[in-house]
């Protein structure tokens, strides 16, 4: 059974769930591997203001800078370092993720940026539902975060004003650069655009 909220999608761009998303929001369930496009975390519910919630905005702006990609909520590292169903995951938690209010908390860090396009999936797996999110690529300038958040990690707010989050190949999201959301760079990118016609 697979649900989903097309959230700030209109219905154009979300089209009709094919038979091939069925199959491959599966097996992501069924083989848990970490990739650039693809990430998970432990069964945490969504709540505003948390370190978890700006991890997570951390991430969706990482995947929308790199192309897209998907954040597994419910699957827990093991000791070998393989990944699991997390035995934590509650109707709850799951209930948590909803499109709307997860994309209206990802653009306080986006302030006069275009809006991320996200789509939130429940996947059922062995009679368990998990969130599945599904973060589209930008579409005209790579996203930058305008806001610090008052949560902290191990290397001091997990978000920070004028940073840009990238995926890596190697499963990672990396800060890369410190830039203005401005018209400048619109005109920055716009060039690099222009020299990748040339």
């Amino acid at each position: 059974m697979l649900e989903h909220e097309p959230g700030y999608l209109r219905e154009e761009d979300l089209g009709y769930l094919r038979e091939e998303d069925f199959r491959y929001l599966t097996k992501l369930l069924l083989y848990p591997v970490e990739s650039k496009e693809v990430d998970y975390k432990s069964a945490m519910k969504f709540e505003e203001g948390k370190d978890f919630a700006d991890k997570l905005v951390k991430h969706i702006l990482a995947f929308a800078n790199s192309g897209g990609g998907h954040l597994v909520i419910g699957y827990k590292e093991q000791a070998d370092g393989s990944l699991a169903p997390d035995p934590g995951i509650t109707d709850e938690i799951v209930a948590s993720y909803e499109v709307t209010r997860l994309c209206q908390y990802v653009e306080k860090y986006l302030d006069g940026q275009d809006r991320i396009k996200i789509i939130i999936f429940k996947v059922e797996f062995a009679g368990i539902k998990y969130p599945v999110i599904r973060i589209y690529r930008f579409q005209e300038c790579p996203f930058v975060c305008t806001k610090d958040c008052a949560s902290t990690g191990a290397r001091g707010a997990i978000l920070k004003a004028g940073r840009v989050y990238i995926r890596t190949e190697g499963a990672r999201t990396l800060e890369v650069a410190i830039v203005k959301a401005s018209p400048e760079w619109r005109q920055l990118i716009s060039e690099c655009r222009k020299r990748g016609k040339e």
